[in-house]
């Protein structure tokens, strides 16, 4: 049973806090999760998000799932399709000099995409990151291990003494992750955001707490540990949970169409002013699930933009936005799969039963034989087919279209949305590491729990904290020492 002390109460409401930490320091995703709403042109006011129907016996029963997995599908192929047979008209329109990838460009993915992966140049040392054609690793004096490119340009060094790995990304970016013998981490990085993670034993189980600093203050967020072949991953562990009929609203359509104002949209917000040429949010909305889909895009954008101001030219505006009404249905059919998913942990918390390890993590998700989507959590450095290293960034769109390989640690996927410049182009069909999927669905859960969070019915729900929550140690208060002597010593490394 939930715990209900006084000090369970105020670690919920810290909890919770730490939820809403994000949007409430960074400006711009604030303005994200407001829940401004347009005057209704009826006389009954549009529901919003996750409201209860005015009458509940009209609202829909939930799916057959083998039904809805089969209907999820046909409309993932359909819309695959619908994009491609578009193309020609939609590239035709696109002015000279455009890079970015107009809708168009979408083709029908092969779910057997083995040959992105022929030209890969596997590696032990770098599990689940393969190399481009033409790299190699070799061992310094020092004992580092090196990888470079075909051009002998640094990608990576490993440093097998103190666990530090350090990659410099096609952007500049350099991206620290150290590893210590504890089982904690520190990552670092010039562009997204920094954390250090330390674990935590709750009724003989361990659990990993996560520790960002934001804005001068420290955020922290919950994982449950588990492997996937040489791979340690960490799923997300909510610190509050609903009742059951907040998320069967949260996943019912609304009863009639719900006109949504988004203030950055009509403000001179610099994030939405340089990306409306890649996203444009919609106005009205037919279920809560398509909502918290432009919720999960729009976040993602407005933190990459909060934590590194970006240095390429920005999408192009005029042409259609690179995330296509198909795009965000996909998107949208994914947010719901998430949030059925926490209502089944919301009912085993209840029950005071702790998930196996791994359950609901991307290993799992991956393996139920359907394709899934993902919106890209940081900047990521693959290889596409002809063997150009491109990246992806926070707020790109992906589906991935195989099951994960435990000897390579990666799942094959198609970039259904890029921003253009050294990005993978659109259809691009690439290999990404289980861990930066894993991340992937963390991101999106996480924002998904902030966007219902920031909704009239999220703010008034009955919420309930599980256990290990209440048992948490706060945040790790030597976080900032702790990432920026590792950013030295990458420093040190470097030179």
């Amino acid at each position: 049973m939930p715990v209900q002390s006084q000090q369970a109460q105020r670690r919920a409401t810290r909890g919770t806090r730490c939820m809403l930490a994000l949007a409430a320091l960074l400006p711009a995703l604030a303005a994200v999760a407001q829940t401004q709403q347009n005057p209704p042109s009826a006389p009954a006011p549009a529901p919003r998000p996750q409201a209860a129907p005015a009458n509940p016996a009209q609202a829909h029963p939930p799916l057959n799932p083998v039904a809805a997995a089969a209907a999820a599908a046909a409309q993932r192929r359909a819309a695959l399709a619908a994009a491609a047979a578009a193309g020609n008209n939609r590239n035709a329109a696109q002015p000279a000099g455009n890079t970015r990838n107009t809708a168009g460009d979408l083709h029908v993915a092969s779910l057997d995409n083995a040959h992105a992966a022929a030209n890969l140049v596997q590696s032990r040392t770098f599990v689940g990151n393969p190399g481009p054609p033409g790299s190699k690793e070799t061992r310094t004096a020092s004992g580092n291990i090196v990888r470079t490119a075909a051009d002998g340009s640094v990608i990576d060094v490993r440093n097998p003494r103190n666990g530090m790995t350090i990659h410099h990304g096609l952007d500049g970016s350099r991206r620290i992750l150290v590893e210590q013998p504890d089982h904690s981490r520190i990552f670092a990085t010039t562009r997204g955001l920094p954390y250090v993670q330390h674990p935590f034993v709750f009724r003989g189980r361990v659990l990993n707490h996560r520790t960002y600093p934001v804005g001068g203050q420290l955020v922290h967020l919950f994982y449950r540990p588990y492997n996937f072949g040489a791979t340690a991953l960490d799923v997300y562990a909510p610190t509050r949970y609903y009742q059951p009929q907040f998320y069967q609203q949260a996943s019912s359509p609304f009863q009639a169409p719900m006109r949504f104002n988004w203030p950055y949209a009509n403000n001179a917000t610099p994030w939405y002013g340089y990306y409306k040429g890649y996203f444009t949010p919609d106005t009205s909305y037919t279920t809560p699930t398509a909502w918290l889909a432009d919720f999960v895009l729009g976040a993602s954008l407005a933190m990459a933009y909060s934590t590194a101001k970006p240095t390429a030219p920005a999408p192009a505006a005029g042409a259609a936005p690179a995330v296509t009404p198909e795009v965000k249905q996909m998107v949208a059919d994914e947010v719901g799969r998430q949030v059925k998913e926490e209502s089944v942990e919301a009912q085993q918390s209840a029950a005071n039963r702790d998930p196996p390890p791994g359950a609901g993590g991307v290993v799992q998700e991956l393996g139920d034989g359907q394709t899934h989507v993902f919106v890209v959590a940081a900047d990521l450095d693959l290889v596409d087919p002809t063997g150009r290293r491109c990246m992806i960034s926070e707020g790109d769109v992906v589906q991935v279209v195989s099951a994960p390989r435990a000897d390579t640690s990666t799942a094959g996927a198609v970039v259904l949305a890029s921003k253009g410049g050294e990005e993978c182009e659109r259809a691009a069909q690439v290999q990404i590491a289980v861990a930066d999927l894993q991340e992937m669905q963390n991101h999106m859960r996480e924002t998904i729990d902030l966007g219902m969070a920031s909704t009239d019915a999220g703010k008034k729900a009955a919420t309930a904290t599980p256990a290990f929550a209440a048992a948490a140690p706060p945040p790790d208060p030597n976080t900032a020492h702790e990432i920026e002597q590792q950013q030295q010593l990458a420093a040190a490394a470097d030179s």
